[in-house]
């Protein structure tokens, strides 16, 4: 058992104090060269924070925050202080970094907004206009994706992966939410500890100081308490999602529908949703182009990346590429996220793929199901 010999603090590490954050091996070096050369000159203690002990690191990966834990000691207590004094300067939680695009009214850069509000408000003069019209935004309790009518009876092509939850990120969700679970109890102890020694201060000074501490914590407490319980209701939205009540679809023109069925593909990254009413009636489907276009032909993508709906970028096609079961269409058009389940179109507006995939980290390098595999997998309930 080591004792501090600066706070009188008791512990079985005997490197640095857990209570001061006093390093043991430089305080007796310290001590020996004071018995050479003699006291040195009380210098004043520098404002700002102290030196760091990690204690705890917790970091979290769901598209939702990420951070650490940990406490920040005071330096070590100057000559001629109140010994036994030393409670963190800062809280253990640092702010919250967010891993996922925040709301459109929470980017800080000016968006140049048109005088019409939506995209279906812009005159159909042209293909790319029809099939923006025709591309849907497709909503599910963790996130959003893209979609396009293929026939006048209210059938989405999107992917599959937009509409089904991975069950192995529910998996590391849930043990996510149980090391937060389990932090956040650990802090409530530490809290409890401090408010404890608070009391039992009998320096004005000291107790400013502890009742500040505790403030700091927890306010950081609160944040992180609000982040498990936001974290906690998309784990039970998704685990108890199904697709015909939860799938949301959002039109070029504002309007939210439901869905009334839903058939997914086993072959291909594929799935077919049917719109709820006579919703899409009024929209032209976009029609398909089974040829393949030559190499550095212009292609175009649509969808909602980030959440910005009917968004049309432009690019090539870079090749061809065979993929599992399948013929994928490489391209250099922007696919990002949300942009998923949307169409890789030709200049004639005609649907060439299903958006699907990039390479990580990679610029210019996107895929799209070839259109054929999806008439492959439901020609028997999309119309001719």
């Amino acid at each position: 058992m080591m004792q501090c010999p600066n706070c009188g603090f008791k512990q079985e590490d005997t490197e640095i104090c857990q209570a001061c954050g006093l390093v043991f091996a430089k305080h007796a070096r310290r001590q020996e060269l004071l018995q050479k050369t003699g006291p040195a000159t009380p210098q004043p203690a520098k404002s700002g924070k102290g030196k760091t002990v990690l204690l705890l690191a917790l970091t979290l990966v769901v598209g939702l925050t990420a951070g650490k834990m940990f406490w920040a000691k005071t330096p070590e207590t100057p000559p001629g202080s109140e010994q036994g004094v030393a409670v963190a300067q800062e809280s253990p939680l640092p702010a919250l970094e967010p891993t996922s695009p925040p709301p459109m009214a929470e980017v800080a850069v000016d968006i140049f907004v048109p005088p019409v509000e939506k995209a279906a408000d812009i005159p159909v003069t042209t293909s790319i206009a029809q099939v923006r019209d025709a591309t849907v935004y497709v909503k599910t309790p963790w996130g959003t994706g893209s979609g396009f009518l293929v026939d006048e009876l209210g059938h989405i092509v999107t992917n599959r992966h937009v509409v089904e939850f991975d069950r192995e990120q529910l998996n590391n969700l849930r043990a996510q939410i149980s090391n937060l679970e389990n932090a956040l109890k650990v802090e409530k102890k530490t809290l409890s500890r401090l408010e404890s020694e608070r009391k039992d201060a009998t320096n004005p000074g000291v107790r400013q100081q502890y009742t500040q501490v505790i403030k700091n914590r927890k306010t950081e407490y609160e944040k992180y308490r609000v982040l498990y319980e936001k974290m906690e209701e998309q784990r039970r939205n998704i685990a108890y999602y199904t697709p015909i009540s939860d799938i949301r679809i959002v039109l070029a023109n504002g309007t939210e529908y439901g869905i009334t069925d839903i058939e997914m593909s086993d072959n291909y990254d594929l799935a077919l949703l049917t719109l709820q009413g006579k919703a899409a009636t009024s929209t032209r489907p976009i029609q398909p182009n089974f040829s393949h276009l030559n190499q550095g032909e212009t292609v175009y993508t649509v969808g909602s990346p980030f959440g910005l709906q009917q968004t049309v970028t432009s690019g090539i096609i870079s090749s061809y590429r065979n993929y599992r079961n399948g013929v994928v269409i490489q391209t250099d058009a922007p696919i990002n996220p949300g942009n998923s389940g949307g169409p890789l179109i030709d200049k004639k507006g005609q649907v060439l793929g299903v958006n699907t995939m990039i390479i990580q980290d990679t610029e210019g390098i996107g895929f799209a199901i070839a259109i054929q595999h999806v008439w492959d997998e439901f020609s028997s309930k999309i119309a001719q």
